[in-house]
């Protein structure tokens, strides 16, 4: 089954990260593989809005603990950072890219699914959608960039709150946040991308390309120095004891949890 389905859909395309059974959860090399189907499609005179979503009710419960596992016992620095920057190239690729990039989020958004999300351009949800940092629970810290963007998306305290305490954030919490633009019934959400699509495909395709690196010049300089520091922090956490001992209890859990 390929892990990322993409496909066009009138004048959008549509990528959906297609791995349900693990919520969506996403290895370096399907971050990776997302951040070259962005710059692909973005470079197309056809397209005029990408939209990315996750398959089987779920939009991404973020990083795929499992890939640290098949890291063996002492991974190096340099094994973490080559993965984190192959995350992270996914984040950079929507932001880089010339297109407008839509998250349409149901179901869970959590960790790096969060941050995928905030590196949208806009964000229009269902009303299943619930978000959660997840970091600091699992003693890591962000590390696809929303220690940057959620403060310029939904302010210095609500960012804090929601990375400090875990939280999870339903739909309707979110929009008064701020964190996405608009929210409507799980089952209208397609219908109300298709509308935004042609609503945008109805202007001109150098305008909003034009309108988009205006507006996220600035963002991008910014984005880049945190996703550095943001990478460097994780790498401490991930080989930390703190966290080693969380993984552990939660690889505990997940296999209870699992079918024999």
């Amino acid at each position: 089954m390929d892990e990322l389905v993409s496909r066009a859909d009138g004048p959008a395309w549509r990528l959906t990260i297609n791995h349900p059974a693990r919520r969506n959860a996403l290895t370096p090399e399907l971050a990776e593989s997302l951040a070259r189907e962005i710059e692909r499609v973005s470079a197309s005179d056809a397209v005029r809005v990408i939209l990315l979503e996750g398959a089987g009710g779920h939009f991404s419960a973020g990083l795929d603990l499992r890939w640290l596992i098949t890291l063996g016992p002492a991974p190096t620095r340099s094994e973490i950072r080559d993965g984190l920057e192959r995350f992270q190239s996914a984040i950079l690729a929507i932001v880089r890219a010339r297109l407008p990039v839509v998250a349409l989020v149901r179901g869970t958004a959590a960790g790096f699914g969060v941050d995928l999300a905030v590196a949208c351009d806009m964000r229009l949800a269902g009303t299943s959608a619930n978000f959660t940092s997840a970091f600091s629970r699992m003693g890591l810290v962000p590390d696809g960039g929303s220690t940057y963007g959620l403060p310029r998306l939904i302010g210095d305290g609500a960012a804090l709150r929601f990375l400090l305490a875990s939280e999870t954030v339903d739909a309707a919490a979110a929009l008064r946040w701020g964190l996405v633009d608009e929210v409507v019934d799980d089952a209208e959400l397609d219908d109300r991308a298709a509308r935004l699509a042609q609503a945008l495909a109805a202007n001109a395709p150098v305008s909003l390309a034009s309108i988009k690196r205006l507006c996220r010049a600035e963002e991008l300089s910014g984005l880049e120095r945190a996703l550095r520091a943001e990478g460097e922090a994780q790498i401490e956490a991930l080989l930390g004891p703190e966290f080693q001992r969380r993984l552990a209890a939660f690889m505990a859990r997940s296999s209870e949890r699992e079918p024999a």
